[in-house]
């Protein structure tokens, strides 16, 4: 979710021009937050001097906000939200994510899980691409299994999930209480940065997936 933060004053987002608007599911919260404690995306301050602070950027499906840092605060109208980060001194300030997640809902993985009659379960994603300025993605799958009857079956190998994500957030249509933040690496303009992402598990009605027999 880079794509808010770094293209919106240009104009060249997906989510440009929609704040208040619905862009995903109502079960859909997502949040940023470079003030957890112990996360790898975690900081006191930003690389501007501002403290972090949590950030939501979907509330209900409702669009409430961008990460922004000085610079495109004040294209925007909009207070830097202590977002702006850079790998060392050789880079520019850019708002970049911290740890970002989707808040937890209220089912749970098992009541997910049973109630899909066919399905496929995607347990970790390995690698991929997105491209930022439409939102398409495609990602590749490591470990996924077959959901039949309500029932993990057979694992599958060689998934590949492709789709937009403004799309996919509006087909949320389950979202459970097990939020999992993992540590990881994002790779953008102001260089690579430790980030912390994460998600409950979530069930997506509708996807495109590819892959080899």
């Amino acid at each position: 979710y880079e794509v808010p933060l770094l293209r919106t004053s240009r104009h060249t987002s997906e989510f440009s021009g929609k704040l208040g608007q619905q862009v995903a599911s109502p079960l859909v919260t997502l949040i940023d937050d470079g003030s957890l404690a112990n996360e790898w995306g975690s900081l006191a301050i930003d690389d501007e001097g501002i403290p972090t602070q949590q950030n939501v950027l979907i509330e209900n499906g409702i669009l409430r906000g961008y990460l922004v840092d000085r610079l495109n605060g004040r294209r925007l109208g909009m207070a830097p939200t202590g977002s702006a980060r850079r790998k060392n001194y050789r880079f520019a300030p850019q708002a970049r994510m911290t740890n970002t997640y989707i808040a937890n809902g209220t089912s749970t993985r098992e009541e997910i899980i049973a109630n899909t009659e066919r399905g496929l379960f995607v347990k970790y994603i390995n690698g991929g691409s997105v491209n930022p300025a439409t939102g398409e993605f495609n990602f590749n799958a490591c470990e996924s299994y077959l959901i039949e009857k309500g029932r993990i079956a057979e694992p599958v190998k060689g998934v590949t999930l492709i789709g937009k994500g403004s799309d996919i957030l509006q087909q949320v249509d389950m979202v459970a209480n097990n939020l999992e933040i993992r540590h990881g690496y994002c790779y953008a303009g102001s260089g690579p940065l430790y980030i912390g992402a994460g998600q409950p598990t979530v069930r997506v009605a509708n996807m495109t997936v590819g892959g080899a027999r």
